[in-house]
Formats: structure tokens, C-alpha cells, sequence
């Protein structure tokens, strides 16, 4: 590239960003083990190699700065949030999590509070998924098949894992599956698991989609004729595909669950009884994955007055974690809106047979110590 006088970063190819970000951090890296430490040492240094290796006199050190935002712009830096392993190791002792002992990655708790939990939570989320998937990749061949849920959680790993996939060289085939027909909320489409794929317009590997469409809500009683409908009945045959499933939880206690909020909302415009909700909270509800509720106990089948659409019962997670070449992903930090925990939802995840419907966990550190105290 030529000098011009109206130089911008976002010019420069992605080579020379790369080089210069490595560069930069590298000698960074050399001078704060030497005890020093000085970014503008490293900035000026990294000029001086640009000047002499690569001819560019025109990027001095003041260029150097903005070429490194211009790395993180195009998501060639990644930020990997720290984990607490003496609190996953807690918990595992505490719940009986006997897989932990062998495989490290089963439970995580990532180190993070505040405001930027959620965000962070599925930061991590998705690095576990690309090592799931490179796991798998690793072990046979053809593509490896990732099913993704609805909701603000789902959407950020998904987000996440393309970015990262966007320069991997050696990312195996995807297949994506849609876990469920949407996000329930017509003003909020960026939660439904179809708007996820473009994402992944970028990965160097080829990838297909299998998407689900359908109602996103219907009756009980037209469920079952749902499923078997064209269009709709593909995407059921091929759910036995999927080798990792990512999904996440919410509580009855937070008004922002999207299940909740949504049978809210049909009561607001009366075509619910009140008196639903009632028998829900009735029967112990405590908290929905996939959108199908469930106590401290055991799933509620019937309990909901309405049906989301959604590949996977609860059961079915539950088979599916038996499997030693299947994978659940549940995301519980807390909640994207207004950050409370989900730890009363989160709980019979842990504790009850029927509820153990996930492989791989990933939380925060005040839901961690709320399972503990």
C-alpha cells in the first residue's frame, strides 16, 4: 500500500494488522517480563520494524495505536475471561459432579460480577463449544452438527464462535440447527435461533443450515400435528444429528424469561386465563429450558397452557447427556437485562436425575456462591 495523505487503519490489509497486533503484544510481552513494561517503548519499536522490514516509514508510532483497535475491530483479538477453579471445584464436591474429576471443562465458573457478567458467561460459553467441536472433529470425520437455542445467550456464544471460526483454517464442517421455530417476542427477532446463521456467513468452513419453520407457539392439543406437518418434519428427523446443543435457563423469579413473558403477554391481551399462571406456580414452577418449564423436581409436561416449538423435550436433553458422543451446553450466568441469578432454576439442574440435562455447564462466580452458601 502506497502512503496517502489521508491515512485511515481500516485501509491497511489484514496481514499488516495481524503483523503489527502480534508484533506489538509480542514485545510488550518481553518487556514486562524484563521488569518494564513502557507501551510507547514497544510502539516506537514496532514502527522501527515496520520502517526497516516492511519499507513503511509512513506508519510512525502514533499509527501503531490505532492499527491495534483496528485488530480488535476485525476480531482478530479475543479476550478470554478468567475462571475460578476453586469454586467449580466446590461445587463439584457439593453436587456430586464426579465427571469434573477427569475432565475439567465440564463445569467452569468464570470469574467475572457485575453488569458485563452475561456478556462474559457466554464469552466462555462458546470458547467450551469450539473445543467441543475441534473434540469432535478430532475423533471422526464430516461435519459436526451444533444446535442452537433462542434467547439473548445462545445469540451472543453463536456470535462469538463465528468470529472465532472466521479465521480458523482447520474448523471441520458445521451443520446448524435451529432448536426451536423463534424467540416468541416480534419486536426482538435477534433471539431466534434462524437469525443466528448469518453469523456464520464468514467461517472459512463450509456450513448448512437446517432451519425450523414453524408456529412459534401453539396449543397443547395441535402439537403433535405441528411436528408432522411439511416443512416441519425434516428438521425433527434430523435432530438426532446433533452432536452439541446450546441452550440456557431461565427463572420463574425473573420477569425477563422469555416464556414468561410471553404467557404474560397473552393474559394482558386475553387470550389466557390468569388462572394458568396460577397452576404453573401451583404445581413448583421454577424455571424453563428449551421454553419447557419444570419444579424442583421434575419436568412439567402438562402444566403449560401453550407449546413452544422446540426439537428437544426435556427428557430428551436428559437422554442425550447419557450419550458419550453428544453434548449439552447450558449457559447459567444471570440475566442479560437485569442481572439477577438464576440460581433457584439452577439448582434441580444439579440435584435431580430427571433434571440432568446438561454435559457442560458454565456459570458465574456470585450464582457459584450462592449454590454453595
Amino acid at each position: 500500500m502506497s502512503p496517502s495523505r489521508r491515512w485511515h487503519p481500516s485501509g491497511e490489509s489484514e496481514e499488516l494488522v495481524f503483523a503489527v497486533c502480534e508484533k506489538f503484544f509480542s514485545l510488550l510481552g518481553e518487556q514486562y517480563q524484563a521488569g518494564s513494561g513502557d507501551k510507547r517503548g514497544a510502539a516506537a519499536a514496532v514502527a522501527k520494524w515496520l520502517r526497516e522490514e516492511r519499507g513503511r516509514g509512513d506508519l510512525g508510532r502514533e499509527r501503531i495505536y490505532p492499527l491495534i483497535w483496528e485488530a480488535f475491530r476485525r476480531n482478530f483479538l479475543f479476550l478470554q475471561p478468567p475462571r475460578e477453579r476453586d469454586l467449580a471445584d466446590q461445587i463439584a464436591r457439593r453436587y456430586g459432579i464426579s465427571r469434573y474429576a477427569e475432565d475439567k471443562q465440564v463445569l467452569q465458573v468464570v470469574d467475572v460480577s457485575g453488569e458485563e457478567a452475561a456478556r462474559n458467561v457466554t464469552s466462555a460459553g462458546a470458547d467450551l463449544v469450539l473445543s467441543l467441536i475441534q473434540r469432535i472433529a478430532a475423533r471422526r470425520a464430516g461435519p459436526v452438527h451444533v444446535g442452537l437455542g433462542a434467547g439473548y445467550s445462545a445469540m451472543r456464544v453463536a456470535k462469538r464462535l463465528a468470529q472465532r471460526l472466521s479465521s480458523d483454517l482447520k474448523c471441520p464442517d458445521l451443520v446448524l440447527h435451529a432448536l426451536s421455530a423463534g424467540g416468541f417476542r416480534i419486536d426482538q427477532p435477534h433471539k431466534s435461533p434462524i437469525s443466528y446463521f448469518g453469523y456464520f456467513d464468514d467461517v472459512m468452513a463450509r456450513v448448512e443450515c437446517v432451519a425450523l419453520y414453524a408456529e412459534t407457539v401453539v396449543t397443547k392439543s395441535d402439537y403433535q400435528r405441528v411436528k408432522r406437518s411439511l416443512g416441519v418434519k425434516k428438521s425433527f428427523e434430523r435432530a438426532d444429528e446433533i452432536d452439541i446443543v446450546i441452550t440456557s435457563l431461565a427463572s420463574e423469579e425473573d420477569e425477563h424469561g422469555m416464556l414468561g413473558q410471553f404467557l404474560a403477554s397473552l393474559i394482558d391481551e386475553g387470550e389466557l386465563d390468569r388462572g394458568a399462571l396460577d397452576e404453573m406456580r401451583a404445581a413448583g414452577w421454577v424455571g424453563d429450558v428449551q421454553f419447557r418449564p419444570y419444579s424442583a423436581a421434575t419436568a412439567l409436561a402438562d402444566e403449560c397452557p401453550v407449546r413452544a416449538v422446540t426439537l428437544f423435550e426435556i427428557s430428551e436433553l436428559v437422554e442425550r447427556v447419557k450419550r458419550n458422543d453428544r453434548y449439552v451446553v447450558l449457559l447459567a450466568g444471570p440475566c442479560a437485562e437485569c442481572g439477577r441469578t438464576k440460581t433457584k432454576a439452577l439448582v434441580p439442574l444439579l440435584t435431580q436425575e430427571n433434571l440432568l440435562l446438561w454435559t457442560h455447564l458454565v456459570t458465574d462466580v456470585p450464582t457459584a456462591r450462592e449454590l454453595l452458601s
